[in-house]
């Protein structure tokens, strides 16, 4: 029994959750834009540690991702589970195209295999949701209502084979009052069904709403004493912000539980910034007189289960340490990377090392550059990749790189020296601003290469077999939401090759540091 955890469960970029059970095992998506493979699905049997598994969309007939740009692509999925198959729906933005894929669990249970076409439903709007009752299908998305790009929480009935749409959008819910009502799910309860809403913007001022009605058609009302249903934006003191886009379900023991996404910014001087994205969190629920209470209305980091000893009695393990190490030794890449728009070509691994050949695009291309990374998960937090000697720049280039979008990262490069050795350098771009600076010459290769991610800065290290060290540091400020102007996504960190340079690493840790004051 798990009396106490802490959120979030799904640490870094995991905005978006939607999740389903099936038996005792739950499934959830989260959004992804423009990396791939597109839509982060994970699994758990205990609802606080999950296994990363493949993404659903690793092929373009699934979701065309290639002409995507920064914090477009997977918008945000949702995941059910109906007459033995997975469905999850989602808007792939670069196309501007909903659609639905399918899925069957393996023989052995531990796998999800995906249909390789998609079903497309032609629906103006994002966020789309998929509610199944008496063999009928219901999409509820956000819509744009007018020219003025007004938004509504529309609804269609489709056929499920074809996509094709059986009744049209009927209009649901315009929200309480808030902009950008977004992220609809529904479910049904006691005679009633139940929609969440997202309401203020996926900033500060992010809230969940609920509407209920005794017909899925509506019309839906909401109760001012419940709504807003769960948010922070008149709490600027609490760790977790920008509260909203939620999900309710059931576990095992029909105790009911909320999955919403929220950010844990970092004080800066008078700033708060955020590098590492919205996360996924996960709070009881008990309902009060037709309508739900979640966490007794505060989204807090630690939550405390005294007070749902049935909640906590269906927890049986404890939160494991976060910490990534990967030292290759299958030939399929871990599912916590991630690279851009597409598969790099050339990716391989072999002999406990990956092989990362380089190609002509940069990081600051609308392409798929070589590099492959991870999320950034803590504010305080080091990720380190030991070099292999099988490594050769050639006429290119290699590094370890930060990226949060295409017109903002940090690199730090090593490059041959006309003179012999081996030049490092920082690539650096801000906005319009961009820099290409030596930083020196070293005989050999690094032995490893590191980020040092604290909030107030994030420092590249070159480390030699002798401990000498050649870095540089970048303010975190410029890697950061605040900075793009834009709550999609969180830092990626990962390696970087360019032109023909072959990068070959043997191990990659990514590990929490305490707080650095």
């Amino acid at each position: 029994m798990v009396l106490k955890y802490q959120n979030p469960i799904l640490r870094g970029m995991y905005p978006d959750p939607s999740i389903t059970r099936v038996g005792s095992t739950y499934y959830m998506v989260n959004s992804t834009f423009e990396y791939y493979p597109g839509i982060a699905l994970s699994k758990s049997n205990d609802l606080l540690n999950w296994t990363k598994l493949p993404g659903i969309a690793s092929s373009s007939n699934q979701a065309d991702l290639r002409q995507s740009k920064s914090n477009e692509g997977i918008f945000a999925a949702c995941l059910r589970y109906y007459e033995h198959h997975f469905y999850v729906i989602t808007t792939n933005f670069a196309e501007f195209k909903t659609f639905l894929i399918r899925g069957r669990l393996s023989a052995d249970g531990e796998h999800v295999e995906w249909e390789t076409q998609r079903i497309e439903i032609d629906v103006p709007g994002i966020d789309p949701d998929i509610y199944f009752e008496d063999q009928h299908a219901y999409v509820q998305f956000t819509g744009y209502v007018d020219k003025q790009g007004t938004k509504a929480i529309r609804q269609v009935e489709i056929d499920l084979t074809t996509g094709k749409i059986i009744h049209e959008p009927v209009i649901l819910t315009y929200g309480t009052g808030g902009r950008d009502v977004e992220g609809p799910h529904i479910l049904k309860k006691s005679g009633w069904y139940y929609l969440l809403a997202a309401e203020g913007g996926t900033g500060e001022g992010h809230m969940i709403t609920i509407f209920r009605s005794k017909s899925i058609w509506g019309p839906y009302t909401d109760d001012s004493t419940v709504n807003p249903l769960f948010t922070n934006r008149d709490r600027a003191s609490e760790p977790l912000q920008n509260v909203g886009h939620g999900d309710l379900f059931q576990d095992v023991d029909h105790n009911w539980w909320l999955v919403c996404l929220g950010t844990r910014p970092a004080q800066v001087g008078f700033t708060a910034i955020t590098n590492i994205g919205r996360e996924t969190l996960l709070y009881p629920v008990t309902w009060e007189k037709d309508w739900p209470t979640v966490n007794n209305r505060i989204p807090t980091v630690n939550v405390d289960l005294s007070q749902f000893p049935k909640h906590a009695a269906s927890l049986p393990h404890a939160q494991q340490q976060n910490r990534f190490v990967d030292q290759f030794t299958t030939s399929d890449l871990n599912p916590e990377w991630l690279s851009l728009r597409d598969q790099v070509p050339g990716l391989s691994i072999y002999d406990g090392q990956l092989h990362l050949p380089g190609n002509e695009h940069q990081l600051s291309d609308l392409s798929t550059p070589a590099f492959i990374g991870v999320r950034q998960t803590e504010h305080d937090e080091r990720f380190t990749v030991t070099l292999s000697p099988d490594s050769h720049v050639n006429q290119g280039s290699f590094g370890i790189a930060t990226i949060i979008d295409a017109d903002h990262f940090a690199a730090l490069l090593i490059r041959q020296s006309s003179e012999g050795g081996y030049i490092v350098y920082r690539c650096q771009q801000v906005g319009d601003l961009k820099v290409n600076r030596e930083l020196g010459t070293l005989p050999e290769y690094p032995t490893a290469l590191s980020i040092l991610n604290r909030s107030d800065k994030k420092t590249f290290v070159a480390t030699m077999s002798d401990e000498k060290q050649v870095s540089f540091s970048t303010d975190s400020l410029l890697l950061s939401n605040q900075a793009i102007a834009a709550l999609n996504t969180g830092d990626i960190q990962g390696i970087f090759a360019y032109k023909n340079a072959q990068f070959v690493i043997s191990q990659a840790v990514r590990e929490a540091l305490p707080k650095h004051e």
